[in-house]
């Protein structure tokens, strides 16, 4: 299985990007999909395949010492800046649907190695950051 992969908080079933969506993996799928969208949220679950239920979510294993089940809540980002996105994911530990971590990540172009590394933020694009989440999702309040 590849170091991203959609996965059932239901069933459990897994199954690679190219099987769920028309991207290759998750660096073409927030360049061909979640950037040209907006941000549009409705493309970070899908229904499964094998039990029906819509919770289909981008999953990975961080940090890789612990091996924590992660499963993506929200994913939004600013620019692109040429090709450099900074991003904030809001994320399901261990299936825990009561506590969501936030994971700050960045893509260079479709290469996954920023994946694995920090974003860095100045102040303003943090707040553009934040007020982006608010637009995009449910939570309204973030970050209080």
């Amino acid at each position: 299985m590849a170091s991203y992969w959609w996965e059932c908080s239901h069933c459990s079933s897994r199954f690679e990007f190219k099987d769920v969506c028309e991207s290759r993996g998750i660096t073409h799928y927030i360049w061909d999909v979640l950037i040209p969208s907006g941000w549009e949220q409705s493309h970070s679950i899908k229904t499964c395949f094998q039990c029906n239920n819509e919770d289909l979510r981008i999953t990975y294993v961080f940090p890789r010492a612990n091996q924590t089940h992660i499963q993506v809540k929200h994913i939004v980002g600013i620019g692109p800046f040429d090709e450099y996105v900074p991003m904030m994911w809001e994320t399901i530990p261990d299936g825990n649907k009561d506590e969501t971590w936030i994971d700050f990540k960045y893509i260079n172009g479709r290469n996954i190695w920023g994946l694995n590394k920090p974003a860095v933020f100045s102040k303003e694009d943090i707040k553009k950051l934040f007020q982006l989440y608010r637009n995009r999702t449910p939570d309204k309040n973030f970050p209080l």
